[in-house]
């Protein structure tokens, strides 16, 4: 759990470090700002749809009403806005589980590709391909701030819980200790640590290049 966290922590540092360092890179080959904007949209496209659909279904799911969804991204007042989803919020619990959607589909879809050893082993081109993918959907699937802003709840919420479980004598722990609860989290766990830590080593090498990169052209 520890490590998981760390990982998440370090990931979300990187993958904006990224980005950043992705508009300096464009900058130097491509002068019109809009279309820096755009290059950088299209290559984190795949984890944008990810991202945005994982709102949309959990609103959905959640009888929660859309408004607007928008996937293609939309240059605005010199800023590029990746997607959009608008919905009709009731309450914080579910606001809050439609905020953080995102990185829950990201993390269900790490554990299922490991446990059904779905990505792909003798083709170069379908491994680079598969990187690819681990990597946008790990470098997307952060909320933004608008989409957490129910998390301001959640402290007297567990509060409540606790409260509520010590008074109804409900002993979580016991079930979290069952060995067949115990082998799943830490069959989950792992499984989502290793292609944290696959997308980590490349948020951490890609933005070792760049930087080299634009330190090079920038010198010259």
């Amino acid at each position: 759990m520890i490590i998981f966290l760390v990982q998440v922590i370090a990931l979300y540092i990187f993958s904006r470090a990224v980005v950043k360092q992705l508009y300096s890179f464009f900058d130097i080959f491509i002068k019109s700002q809009k279309l820096v904007f755009i290059m950088v949209s299209i290559l984190y496209f795949p984890g944008t749809i990810i991202h945005e659909m994982s709102h949309f279904f959990t609103a959905i799911i959640l009888f929660l009403n859309v408004k607007d969804i928008r996937i293609f991204p939309e240059f605005e007042n010199d800023h590029i806005r990746l997607g959009s989803v608008s919905f009709e919020k009731k309450d914080f619990i579910r606001g809050i589980l439609v905020g953080v959607a995102p990185i829950i589909s990201a993390m269900l879809i790490f554990f299922i590709v490991a446990t059904n050893s779905l990505y792909p082993t003798n083709s170069l081109g379908l491994n680079i391909l598969f990187g690819y993918l681990i990597f946008t959907i790990s470098s997307t699937m952060f909320s933004s701030k608008k989409d957490i802003v129910d998390l301001i709840y959640i402290i007297p919420l567990a509060i409540i819980l606790i409260v509520a479980g010590y008074y109804w004598k409900l002993d979580l722990l016991s079930f979290l200790r069952e060995d067949f609860v115990l082998k799943l989290i830490t069959k989950f766990f792992e499984n989502v640590n290793f292609y944290l830590l696959f997308s980590l080593i490349i948020n951490i090498v890609l933005l070792g290049v760049l930087k080299v990169v634009v330190f090079l052209f920038k010198s010259k």
